[in-house]
């Protein structure tokens, strides 16, 4: 995996390269060039501005590829500008849509440039941290892959499209295309019901959310592990969507309900998109509503003025997941779903404020700290939780696992945190936990391919405790997922 992080960003200024055509292109591309020069952190320079010290500086070059005249003179060897758009290696990109994300092999100058702004601004609804660069074409990743010392090296080149053709297997459904890997599945599950159960999910959402039927098949992609998702979608985490190409990208079937909200949700800020994922799941389930809740009330201090006004302060832990969907549910019980999906296009949430809810931004912060009190939830004093697992069928002598959604869990890793046989051949871990607090968790014998399995071979969902006293949570095991029938 490519992580140019610090590498990139540390040590040396950094400045937005502004082509000297710019002004033959829309007045939005302008516009974005005039907020970048307002901030002292940064500089912007037209291209034939930059001098020998400049080039010792992080060069960002953004905006569609005619809007510069010198661009030539900075591009790594693997990339060409064409008449018609651009190349990299033996692959050409003429299309309006298409659009590349490059960072150079000494990391001092990066690409964000298209054959149109619209394909740029594609570029910014996925993080380029997987490979050193990746192609988006009508709004989703299509290519991506490594240079060597700035060359196009063919065997660390992806073209997505043709990896998923070759090792992925399709399911179409009313509202799905399903690719999937069968490594995602165990041995005998019924994988047609699986899938077409998903068509009754999604109605669902819809019916809850008012969201209108999706207008084309949404295109679910299943990956066995992060390993192959990351080489087939260049994306990090276990779940991405590309809205406006009615794509998702998950690790295992479970995200994919999540996924499609945020489609049909379309084009809006990180901070309302898991919102409405976080109120639909906690309307959906009193559990859920329980954990959000409990887990922001520890936190009396939080700023949710800064949450909502700058989208980077949504760093996609826990917390940021739990204050979205808090927000959510005050918003949308208190002024309606349709002002909740109007408020989420509005880059200036001030200016949402105002011209959706009729107020000022503090007074609607003010009118959700006041629902925060009224619903603030104190855990109590620490219980004593045992899970102990009894394995009827332990098909190796690998470790028991539990895997779960707290660090004593291990934090969704299905290795970490090991269970301890004891001698009648069961396997038990004791945890200390705040009375109030709810936890989700999964057994595995130390990965998902050999998560614990129902009698009837399917993957189980999440296991959801609310702690209560000191208890003993007594599980039998009777098939793992890397059993045959």
């Amino acid at each position: 995996m490519f992580t140019y992080g610090n590498k990139f960003w540390s040590a040396k200024e950094y400045i937005f390269v502004q082509g000297r055509l710019c002004d033959s292109y829309p007045q939005e591309l302008n516009n974005y060039f005039t907020d970048w020069k307002q901030p002292r952190s940064y500089k912007v320079k037209y291209e034939d501005q930059l001098d020998s010290a400049d080039l010792t500086k992080h060069l960002n070059f953004f905006g569609p590829v005619k809007s510069y005249k010198y661009l030539d003179r900075y591009l790594p060897s693997a990339l060409t500008i064409t008449p018609d758009g651009f190349t990299i290696g033996k692959y050409e990109f003429t299309d309006s849509l298409d659009a590349l994300n490059l960072i150079t092999s000494d990391c001092t100058r990066r690409f964000q440039i298209g054959n149109s702004l619209k394909a740029v601004l594609s570029l910014w609804t996925t993080i380029a941290d997987i490979s050193q660069y990746i192609i988006m074409q009508k709004y989703a990743i299509t290519h991506h892959g490594f240079l060597n010392n700035n060359s196009f090296d063919e065997n660390r080149h992806y073209d997505v499209a043709a990896l998923r053709k070759n090792q992925l297997k399709n399911f179409e459904s009313k509202y799905y295309s399903f690719y999937y890997d069968p490594a995602v599945f165990s041995a005998n599950q019924n994988i047609d019901s699986l899938f077409k159960n998903e068509d009754i999910k999604l109605i669902g959402v819809i019916n809850r959310l008012k969201f209108d039927s999706p207008t084309r098949k949404i295109e679910c992609y299943l990956y066995k592990d992060l390993e192959q998702k990351y080489y087939m979608s260049a994306t990090p985490g276990f779940g991405n969507p590309f809205i406006e190409a009615y794509q998702n990208h998950s690790v295992g079937f479970g995200p994919a309900e999540h996924e499609s909200i945020h489609i049909l949700m379309g084009p809006c800020s990180t901070l309302f998109s898991e919102g409405i994922v976080g109120y639909y799941y906690s309307t959906r389930d009193t559990m859920e509503w329980k954990k959000n809740n409990r887990l922001v009330s520890q936190y009396p201090d939080f700023a949710m003025k800064n949450f909502m006004l700058n989208s980077n302060n949504f760093d996609f832990s826990p917390l940021s997941y739990a204050a979205s969907a808090h927000l959510a549910v005050y918003l949308i019980n208190t002024y309606g779903l349709e002002k909740y999906k109007q408020m989420g296009r509005y880059d200036d949430v001030k200016k949402g404020s105002e011209e959706i809810y009729h107020q000022p931004l503090d007074s609607l912060v003010t009118g959700w700290h006041q629902f925060f009190l009224k619903n603030k939830y104190i855990l109590g004093p620490e219980r004593e939780i045992t899970i102990k697992v009894i394995p009827i069928n332990l098909p190796d002598i690998s470790s028991i696992c539990v895997s779960g959604d707290d660090s004593q869990l291990g934090t969704w890793d299905p290795a970490k945190v090991k269970l301890i046989k004891q001698k009648d051949n069961s396997w038990i871990k004791t945890f200390r936990f705040a009375e109030g607090t709810i936890l989700s968790y999964k057994i595995t014998r130390g990965s998902w391919d050999k998560e614990a399995l129902d009698d009837n071979g399917n993957i189980l969902q999440n296991s959801t405790l609310e702690v209560k006293a000191d208890e003993t949570i007594t599980i039998k095991i009777n098939r793992w997922k890397d059993q045959k029938k």
